[in-house]
This record gives C-alpha cells, structure tokens and sequence, in this order.
C-alpha cells in the first residue's frame, strides 16, 4: 500500500511545566524540556511508516540546522520525504501541563507559497491514497489529487463548524477526521457529513474516547483508557495512522477505533512524536487482548 502525505513538517521545543502560569514577570522551572520532529504531517507519515506502509511524505521546510534534522529522522524512519526548500522551517514551543493540555507558540512559520505542484505528479499518481493536511500550500494539490481519482483522507483538526478556511478541505475529503474539541454537536457534523457522500467520519473526544461512522454503520463510539501521559504532541496523527489501519486491514468501525486509541497510547507515553513500540503486531496484540475480555 503507497501512501502520499501532504503537508506538515516542524521542529518543535516541547516544555513541561507543573501547571500553566499568569502571564506576568517570574521565573518558571521546567519539569522536562526537549526537542523534536513535530507537525501534523511529519506525525501522521512517521506512524504509518512504523505500521509497514510504503511512505512518500511531501512537505516544506528550511535549508536550514531543523530541516536537516527532519530530513534525517525521515530518513531514519524509512519515510520517502521531499522537502521543499521555503524560508526557515517552521518551529513551535509547545508549554505542556502535566494533564496533557498545550499552549502552542509558533516561533517560526513556514511558508510554501510558491511551490509547484507540478513536479509532484507522478508521485500522486503513483499513490494509492493521500493523507491530505489542512496546510495553506496543500489546497494546490486538491485538482491533481482528483484529477487522477485518488481518494482523499482528510484531517481537519479541531474544526469549529462554519470556519471558512476548512471548506476546501471539507469539499475535497472523501474520508473525514477530526476532533470535538471546538465541536459540540459533533454528532450532527458527522451524520451530516454521512449524508453528502464521505465513506466515513471519525471523531476523537481526548479524554472522553472517540466516535466514528461510515455509510452503512451509524455512529459507533468507544472510551479512552487511564493512562499515564508523558506528552500528548502527536497523539491524533497517531490515533489517525492507526484507525486508518485497521480500516486498510477490513476491520469493524469499533476494531479500528481501538486500533486509533492503541496507536495513540503508545505515542502518549513517549515524548517522541510516535511511540517506539507503535508496529502492526502491537496494534494485533492490543486488539486480540480486547477480543478475549
């Protein structure tokens, strides 16, 4: 199976902290600190790679000190990764609390205004789907994507319902993920979104598990796990990678929303942005464990 991802690729400072703190003049002690491949892009090819997929990853960065270390941990990783050379690689400082929660400050920002999709054609043709990211530069992909009747996996994050900037994104999916978090009437979106044609819809609810529905199922839903949390950065690229999997392997709504949660777990517990044990004999374990129970 040939996967394209599109989009996404940063070097982030992660910083711990015991509790977020006013933003007044003091000095603040971090629990942990460290640095490493982040974005949505960069998460999602990484984990799919880990689960035996055959990864291109397309995506800009800086010819800069990060970019390189993004093109080396791709290449560690066994990701086919074409950068492309825009500005400065994009960086964030994520301050994270001890629950999980994160305050994202953008230090740089990428920029790929001027790339040429062009040169990008034969690889869409040659995949046999494309994770799409909701990347500014991604929407000059969408025409070629379908014009070579690919299908289109979209992740659109924490929409708010109505956000102009989504629609594109929106239009173009055939297959929808997102969270809740900015969506309460998540269960209408999906339904609704059922309805105008996408084979499926999954929804991540953090702490409260995740939902998903397709054309023939309706919503079907489970819990998340307890679960010590290390650092939550990548968690739904990597709840993502695994749903997709178990839907590639012919599993059940619910059997892939387990294998979503199984693959995010294992990133939650690693301050890397996918888990070190994330395979696709863990994922079978986990599964089988749940079926004996």
């Amino acid at each position: 199976m040939k996967i394209l991802v599109l989009g996404g690729a940063s070097y982030d400072d992660i910083i711990q902290v015991d509790q977020f703190f006013n933003p007044i003049s003091q000095n603040v002690f971090a629990r942990k600190a460290y640095s490493v491949v982040g974005s949505t892009g960069a998460g999602k090819a990484l984990a799919l790679a880990k689960l035996g997929y055959d990864v291109t990853f397309v995506a800009v960065i800086g010819n800069d000190e990060y970019g390189k270390k993004i093109e080396q941990k791709m290449k560690d990783s066994k990701v086919r990764f074409y950068p492309n050379y825009f500005g400065n690689t994009e960086r964030h400082c994520n301050i994270m609390n001890p629950s999980g929660d994160r305050i994202s400050i953008f230090l740089t920002k990428e920029d790929g205004s001027e790339i040429n999709v062009k040169q990008f054609a034969s690889i869409v043709q040659d995949a046999d789907l494309v994770v799409l990211n909701i990347k500014d530069y991604c929407q000059k992909f969408i025409p070629m994507i379908q014009q070579y009747q690919k299908p289109i996996y979209c992740d659109i994050h924490d929409y708010d319902l109505g956000n102009p900037y989504h629609q594109v994104f929106l239009n173009a999916a055939d297959y929808l993920f997102l969270s809740s978090d900015r969506l309460p009437q998540y269960k209408e979106f999906m339904n609704d979104m059922i309805k105008e044609g996408k084979n499926w819809v999954v929804c991540t609810h953090a702490k409260n598990g995740s939902s998903a529905i397709n054309q023939t199922d309706s919503i079907v839903s489970i819990s998340a796990d307890p679960i010590d949390i290390l650092d939550t950065n990548g968690a739904g690229d990597n709840f993502f990678a695994g749903f997709l999997f178990g839907y590639l392997e012919g599993f059940s709504l619910e059997q892939s929303l387990l294998c979503g949660k199984f693959s995010a777990n294992s990133c939650i517990t690693s301050k890397e942005i996918v888990g070190e044990n994330l395979n696709r004999e863990y994922l079978l374990k986990k599964l089988s464990e749940c079926d004996k129970k």
